[in-house]
């Protein structure tokens, strides 16, 4: 997939400080049909094992149909690891000149996540994407890759609006509706109900950034049939440090910095301490079973556990 020579128009002083009020920002018709359609036929390969193992994986998907592939997964982290389409659409020149405008000139992304939510898959209590990946300078930033029309039916992003003006990460609790949500805590004690929330229904090839303190959800795809497919990519200032794992020995948290990462936008002022490979894709539980151990590390450590 190639990205589009013709970028989006250049912000206005004012869709930057709304972005800044509101947590939140929509960029329209960033993805070309082509694009996404590209996207969409990477993600049956990526279940069907064609590019590498899945850590979790279904298991063998020969004799099956693309359709009864795609419904026995909810969530696959670090699509970008093993495909060439996600990677590129990670690293679309315009999520990266609009990211160097409103957090940073220089940008690396260090998560990507491919949400397939099909018909009956629950969705994301609320939370803050901080709370998962916390950079030391705030400036975390998703980029939510509609791959299909987004509608309140399927399960679109609900975000509430200034929520993330507090600057404060809220206490999170085991969420009790394993039924309707995936394997996440949910955040509590804001000040804020859900009359407050709106929901952000957005065509395909649209793409929400949204700041990493802002709460948001989203609701069990509640279609007959279908698909409400995301590619969802998480990104921050390469001019911070990133912990986010625990230190090895002798190693203080002053200089602990997450080394696995993809420059986007700019330079890296860290460069001399070069690139890691860590993680691997594996496959997110639906909530339904085997949430327990997900995400936990030879130590029991629980990361990379980032929701939509």
């Amino acid at each position: 997939m190639t990205a589009k020579q013709t970028l989006l128009p250049l912000l206005t002083d004012r869709q930057i400080q709304a972005y800044h009020d509101n947590g939140f920002m929509i960029l329209l018709d960033v993805f070309s049909r082509q694009e996404i359609d590209a996207l969409r036929r990477d993600a049956v390969a990526i279940c069907r094992g064609e590019h590498g193992a899945l850590s979790g994986s279904m298991g063998d998907h020969r004799g099956q149909t693309d359709d009864q592939v795609m419904q026995q997964y909810l969530c696959i982290h670090f699509p970008h690891k093993i495909s060439k389409v996600m990677l590129e659409a990670l690293k679309h020149p315009a999520i990266a000149n609009t990211l160097a405008r409103i957090i940073s000139p220089d940008v690396k992304c260090m998560q990507s996540m491919l949400f397939i939510k099909a018909a009956g898959k629950p969705g994301q209590a609320w939370h803050q994407d901080e709370y998962y990946i916390p950079t030391r300078d705030r400036s975390l930033t998703g980029a939510w890759i509609a791959m299909d029309d987004a509608t309140i039916q399927n399960g679109c992003l609900w975000v509430i609006p200034g929520s993330h003006k507090h600057g404060v990460l809220w206490p999170q609790h085991e969420q009790h509706e394993p039924e309707r949500f995936a394997c996440s805590g949910e955040a509590g004690g804001y000040p804020y109900t859900d009359d407050d929330a709106i929901a952000v229904e957005v065509p395909a090839g649209s793409v929400v950034l949204f700041n990493g303190y802002l709460l948001h959800r989203s609701l069990p795809n509640a279609s007959q049939s279908g698909y409400r497919r995301a590619l969802v990519n998480h990104y921050m200032s390469a001019q911070s440090l990133l912990p986010w794992y625990p230190p090895k020995e002798g190693q203080g948290m002053g200089t602990l910095d997450f080394r696995d990462i993809v420059m986007v936008a700019g330079n890296d002022p860290y460069a001399f301490k070069g690139i890691d490979d860590i993680v691997r894709p594996h496959v997110r539980p639906d909530g339904k079973s085997g949430c327990r151990d997900w995400g936990k590390d030879k130590q029991g450590l629980k990361t990379n556990q980032t929701s939509e």
